[in-house]
């Protein structure tokens, strides 16, 4: 590596005395030769120092045909190995949902900001400080990022997301609270058997004044005839007993029955007002509606 430093340094030194002593013809373009002489040797310092682009700028000026020859053709060589190394980079910025944006101004190691190139850009290796800002959309809002471009990186992407502004979030609007007087289960029980017990006392009550009418017990009738009559009577005052415990229980507890906050729609296939429920007791059909603020039991049967 020693050896090949040294026949470049003694090669460019050959080329440049070359176009020293060619440069004494004449004093018109005394200027332009002495950049012609300058710029290959400048180019060569900074390319050893890692500064691409400005060796890029020397070696270009050096590579023009006002040049000597020997000169041109050195330059252009070096202009060619320079262009290789110089690490590229590609910038975009983009919003959390992915999408590119377009108001965005870049700074690169502290220079002012400028907008944001789709192109690719040449730049020296090394690191380097990218702060990208926003518009005036989100203005004083800027995101940083530190890179390290290597010697021959081509098309480095650079990429910063913006966080979006703060999402207003809906606010679920508040349940409605809807209170209501359900009618306890046991009220429903306790009319339907007060309902049973005065349908005892009527069917038992018939028979017993249909029987005593037929078997003349009004009047006098056997002993046996005058038991199955009592007997229905007995029934029919079992009924009514019944009964009228059942009706003033179920008033109680349908009266008395508490108010409750409901927070949500009623469970599908709860029973509502509307609805009926449908069953036997003691052998009877019982027929339960449910009405606004209350209920109506059906009791149904044959005798």
């Amino acid at each position: 590596m020693r050896g090949h430093a040294g026949s470049g340094r003694a090669m460019l030194a050959g080329l440049l005395f070359c176009g020293f002593m060619g440069s004494l013809g004449g004093t018109a373009a005394a200027d332009e030769s002495d950049a012609c002489l300058s710029a290959p040797l400048d180019g060569q310092k900074l390319q050893k120092a890692g500064k691409l682009l400005d060796a890029h700028d020397k070696f270009n000026a050096c590579a023009r045909k006002t040049c000597p020859t020997e000169i041109v053709q050195y330059c252009t060589r070096q202009l060619s190995a320079v262009e290789e190394a110089l690490p590229t980079v590609v910038m975009a910025a983009r919003d959390e949902d992915g999408h590119d944006l377009v108001d965005v101004r870049v700074s690169i190691d502290g220079k002012p900001p400028v907008p944001m190139s789709a192109r690719a850009i040449s730049m020296d290796p090394g690191p380097h400080k990218f702060v990208f800002e926003r518009g005036s959309a989100d203005a004083g809002k800027a995101v940083d990022q530190q890179v390290i471009l290597r010697e021959g990186e081509k098309h480095r992407e650079v990429v910063v997301t913006f966080a979006l502004k703060a999402k207003t979030m809906a606010v679920p609007a508040p349940t409605p609270i809807v209170t209501e007087r359900p009618v306890p289960a046991a009220a429903w029980v306790s009319g339907a058997i007060g309902i049973a017990g005065f349908a005892v006392l009527a069917t038992f009550g018939s028979i017993g004044v249909s029987d005593r009418s037929s078997e003349h017990c009004d009047t006098g009738c056997p002993q046996s005839q005058k038991s199955s009559v009592d007997s229905d009577f007995r029934v029919a005052d079992i009924g009514i007993g019944v009964g009228a415990v059942g009706v003033a229980l179920a008033t109680v507890l349908f009266l008395s029955r508490p108010t409750v906050e409901v927070a949500s729609p009623p469970v599908p296939g709860a029973p509502s007002a509307g609805a009926s429920r449908h069953g036997t007791l003691l052998g009877l059909d019982v027929d339960v509606r449910g009405t606004p603020g209350g209920g109506v039991a059906v009791l149904g049967g044959r005798f």
